[in-house]
Parts: C-alpha cells; structure tokens; sequence
C-alpha cells in the first residue's frame, strides 16, 4: 500500500497542534526563511 506524503508550509507557532489525523514524517527548514521568523515544510500521513 502506498501513501501520498502531503506538505504544509508552516512556522514555529503552527507546529504546536496538529490534527489528530495527521501523522508527522518530515519537518525540513525553509532555506528563504528569515532568522526572524523560522519557515518549515511539514510533510505528513493522514490516516484513514
């Protein structure tokens, strides 16, 4: 069986509540991302 990894842009605030049907696989930094302000691509599962 194979899944779609979905990605959601994000910052650090964002990360704090996920959806319960989400399941975290990758969380990689955004290279324009200010020091200011932290950028992330959350890549995820949902469940069925």
């Amino acid at each position: 069986m194979k899944a779609k990894l979905q990605t959601i842009e994000c910052d650090t605030e964002d990360l704090i509540e996920l959806p319960e049907d989400w399941i975290p696989v990758r969380l990689d930094l955004n290279g324009y991302a200010t020091p200011s302000r932290k950028a992330y691509t959350l890549y995820y599962l949902r469940r069925a």
